[in-house]
């Protein structure tokens, strides 16, 4: 039982991803249209097996009647001269056309035809029928293509033979059928124009919505944003201007409460090394020298985490001149990097943000590797970096571990087996803050490959 409920969970799943449209846009459309074309193929249904067959059926025992008639008048005929008259009579009055024929032997040889040309909604099985009940003489019925696609009936006389011709089109179709028909299309068609110009005057409020907070989470301002659209949708964008009012207050807030922090900081350790620096230069004042130093640096990062790049405007930036300089800075340090990038890698991006994430990334690479490898290439909508090592890299079930912020995988604090346990958490949320994504994967070179990519 679980089996089968599973796999019925399976299949509804694939129906509804497969099926179903993946716009709101689409689906609200398929609400509309569903329902509407239900009840066109109803009323078609009923249309075609109430009407078209009451009528049809009608049609059709007319035509019989009027065949018995003339059989039996050509029967009764005096001579060629009432017949021709009678021939005439029922071309110019009945729209029926009558040859009549002596007798040959293979006369009733010819095959009866399936009505494949026809075959509307049963009409040649029913005349065939109608004309068995009413007609006292053996006959077939065929498709007849001449200059006029028309029935032909064969009727077998006593020493003639009789055809009788009838034009579907004239006699056994109705011009309702066609109205009908067109009626049901241009109703559809104005019901869906009308639904698509109604649809997408209530979906556009919804993304533009979804445009302001996209920008929003990449730190873009949006000022020209109004509440506009349905009533619920004006509710969810003033909840949106009231988070990004809530939002900008914070960010103010805690940038002011850390400038003051980092002043207050400052300058005591400014003070420290003025007292040092008069200080005997003795092992203790070494010692206390580079603890200052260590705090300065951790009080840097910790600042820089804290407070991010929020205020700095996104421009258009050539990303590879930014690889180029922190390559460049790595390689008169002593670092071995090797770097392939492409033409061009013009991109819209707060400048001094995206340098401070791929630095943390470049510098994690060559404080773990010998050599580290950087590619950059334009692919699928965005701009792909990778950094690779030749260092240890990092197991498989720590690799999302390592973007939390103080997580160092050496335990202890010694700033020679790593840093502080914050430099892939501000590359990653500055990355995020883009709208983009990194990710770590194992390197063919043997250590950690760094993946990124910055989306136009």
């Amino acid at each position: 039982m679980k089996k089968i409920i599973s796999r019925a969970g399976k299949i509804a799943t694939f129906l509804k991803h497969r099926l179903l449209p993946s716009t709101l846009f689409g689906r609200s459309l398929m609400i509309i249209a569903t329902p509407i074309l239900l009840m066109q193929l109803i009323v078609s249904f009923v249309f075609f097996d109430r009407h078209w067959e009451s009528m049809s059926g009608r049609l059709v025992y007319a035509i019989a009647g009027e065949v018995s008639m003339l059989t039996s008048q050509i029967i009764d005929a005096g001579g060629d001269a009432e017949r021709e008259k009678i021939i005439a009579e029922s071309a110019k009055s009945l729209d029926i056309q009558i040859m009549v024929e002596p007798l040959m032997p293979e006369m009733l040889a010819e095959s009866a035809s399936p009505f494949e040309k026809f075959y509307w909604f049963s009409i040649g099985r029913k005349l065939d029928s109608a004309l068995d009940r009413r007609l006292m003489y053996d006959f077939r019925v065929h498709d007849y293509a001449g200059d006029e696609k028309r029935f032909k009936i064969v009727v077998q006389l006593d020493d003639t033979r009789m055809a009788v011709f009838v034009c579907p089109e004239r006699r056994l179709n109705s011009s309702t059928t066609y109205i009908f028909i067109l009626w049901l299309i241009g109703s559809a068609i104005v019901l869906f124009g009308i639904a698509i110009i109604f649809m997408r005057n209530q979906i556009r409020p919804i993304r533009r919505l979804a445009i302001a907070a996209e920008k929003l989470g990449k730190g873009q301002d949006v000022p020209d944003f109004k509440p506009v659209g349905a009533r619920e949708v004006r509710q969810a964008a003033r909840a949106f201007l009231d988070m990004k009012e809530r939002l900008k207050r914070q960010i103010e807030q805690r940038t002011a409460m850390l400038a003051g922090v980092s002043h207050d900081l400052r300058t005591p350790l400014t003070r420290m090394k003025l007292q040092l620096a008069m200080a005997k230069d003795d092992e203790m004042a070494v010692h206390l020298r580079q603890d200052i130093g260590e705090m300065e640096k951790m009080l840097e990062a910790y600042l820089d985490f804290a407070k991010g790049e929020s205020s700095e405007a996104p421009e258009m930036t050539d990303l590879g001149s930014i690889l180029s300089r922190i390559i460049g800075r790595a390689q008169r340090q002593g670092e071995s990097i090797q770097a392939q990038m492409g033409d061009k890698l013009m991109i819209r991006l707060r400048p001094v943000a995206a340098e401070r994430a791929m630095a943390n990334i470049i510098g994690n690479a060559c404080k773990y590797g010998k050599t580290v490898w950087v590619n950059a290439y334009e692919q699928s909508g965005a701009i792909e970096i990778a950094v690779d090592d030749d260092g240890p890299g990092i197991p498989a079930e720590l690799r999302d571990d390592v973007f939390r912020p103080f997580f160092r995988i050496e335990k202890s604090r010694n700033k020679k087996t790593g840093g502080i346990g914050l430099g892939l958490s501000i590359a990653r949320d500055i990355i995020h803050g883009h709208g983009g994504e990194i990710f770590l994967e194992d390197s063919n070179r043997g250590g950690l490959r760094v993946v990124v990519r910055w989306p136009f």
